[in-house]
């Protein structure tokens, strides 16, 4: 696979990879895709799947909040 370059433009990206969801959500590859259909946060480009981030912050917040 080819290295993604990503512009240094001081903006984080919205969608982002399995590769880089597992690291934000410390989450094994099986738990992240399941958290991630979850939240309805899968996108896919072609045979690229991408997770959007704010969904993904929107799920885990009202998660935590039920589970309070």
């Amino acid at each position: 696979m080819r290295a993604r370059k990503t512009p240094n433009t001081g903006m984080q990206a919205r969608l982002i990879s399995i590769e880089e969801l597992r690291e934000y959500t410390n989450l094994g590859r099986n738990a992240a895709m399941e958290l991630g259909a979850n939240a309805g946060a899968r996108v896919s480009i072609g045979k690229r799947i991408l997770f959007d981030k704010k969904k993904i912050d929107v799920y885990i917040n009202i998660y935590l909040f039920l589970i309070k």
